[in-house]
């Protein structure tokens, strides 16, 4: 059964990535975007957002956040880690 998602998300990645998400996917007998959608999904999980839930989730945690001298929350955790 194949499941139709109407919304995208376009993002600019560094050189390498698509080829390694390719691999990744691969070796999981997966198409890439169903392997970045679940990674996705498993990391927002692991930040404890919920997709239904994103805007009443807490997300002022101290320990993963700090603040940019502009006042922007800065994310200390490298994109990998969400794999």
């Amino acid at each position: 059964m194949q499941v139709y998602f109407p919304t995208s998300l376009h993002l600019r990645v560094p050189h390498g990535l698509p080829e390694a998400v390719q691999q990744a996917a691969k070796q999981r007998h997966q198409t890439p975007a169903e392997w970045l959608r679940q990674t996705l999904l498993r990391g927002l999980e692991a930040e404890g957002v919920k997709l239904s839930e994103s805007e009443s989730a807490d997300l002022s945690s101290a320990n993963d956040r700090s603040r940019a001298a502009d006042g922007r929350v800065c994310h200390r955790r490298p994109f990998a880690d969400l794999g």
